[in-house]
């Protein structure tokens, strides 16, 4: 988005590289302050099968240390956003977005997390936070064509999210979250997030050709997310599938199983970013 926007020489790396370092620290103390939020979820979860550890319950930290990193990375946030307020003024309302998204999510206090639909809403506009703030940075533009395509891609990337939630449903009832798939066990979440990327993806055909001004462009962007989400969508109906066998007959490999599948949709978001980067690349005549 960067380089359409301003080239690369008209853009300031060093503001991007700032901004992407300040969203990743509070990604990353997020990501501290979730775990000592889900400590009793998460000794019921079956992290073997799922592939994760968890430091505080193996032992490896204490709440007190997670607390005292969580304050060594907001000052360093504070300082980084400080100086980028220097640069570009508006920075303080988007780092305030960005600490809504994380804090909301992740911290005890607010716990959204703990909430139903919380993830169907929040990742998506979480990607286009994120998305518009470095492009922002890095060029002093607000870009519609930015937000547009990371809400794309934040629909893409949350089909593997709701699928996280759906494999760690059981866990979740038994530690006392109320997240969709707890309170709606029987709607295929997996599946309904899917069809509804498709049929976003579809709806913004007709603004990115008014923004890219390329229709032919705007069909390849959306027929390339279209064919991740019919992808994500039929992993995510499997994933579906196995949910309501383990919550209707013993099925101790479900996590596991789920995992695995949760893991592709994570590949194919991946790969969807990399390959809508590339096309506006190429299409920019930038490689």
């Amino acid at each position: 988005m960067t380089v359409w926007e301003a080239g690369f020489s008209g853009a300031d790396w060093g503001l991007f590289m700032i901004a992407a370092l300040i969203t990743l620290l509070i990604h990353v103390d997020g990501h501290l302050w979730n775990d000592i939020m889900d400590q009793k979820t998460d000794r019921r979860e079956k992290s073997k099968e799922t592939g994760r550890d968890r430091p505080l319950l193996l032992g490896w930290a204490t709440v007190d240390e997670y607390k005292k990193i969580s304050r060594g990375i907001i000052f360093l946030v504070m300082v980084l956003a400080l100086y980028l307020t220097t640069q570009r003024l508006l920075m303080p309302l988007l780092l305030a977005i960005g600490l809504f998204f994380g804090y909301g999510y992740n911290h005890p206090r607010i716990a959204l997390a703990y909430k139903p639909f919380t993830e169907y809403s929040i990742f998506p506009w979480l990607v286009v936070g994120v998305t518009v703030t470095v492009v922002y940075a890095a060029t002093t533009h607000f870009s519609l064509l930015a937000a547009l395509l990371s809400l794309l891609h934040g629909l893409t990337a949350t089909c593997f999210v709701v699928s996280m939630m759906r494999r760690d449903s059981i866990s979740d009832r038994l530690g006392g979250k109320k997240t969709s798939s707890v309170l709606y066990p029987g709607l295929p979440h997996s599946t309904i997030y899917g069809i509804v990327t498709l049929l976003v993806a579809v709806l913004m055909l007709y603004p990115l050709a008014r923004v890219l001004g390329n229709t032919n462009l705007a069909v390849i962007l959306v027929l390339t997310t279209v064919f991740v989400a019919v992808i994500n969508t039929a992993i995510g109906m499997r994933i579906d599938r196995l949910c309501t066998r383990a919550l209707n007959t013993p099925f101790p490999e479900f996590e596991a199983r789920a995992n695995r599948l949760m893991l592709q949709q994570a590949a194919f978001t991946v790969v969807n970013a990399v390959a809508v980067s590339l096309i506006l690349l190429v299409a920019g005549g930038m490689v």
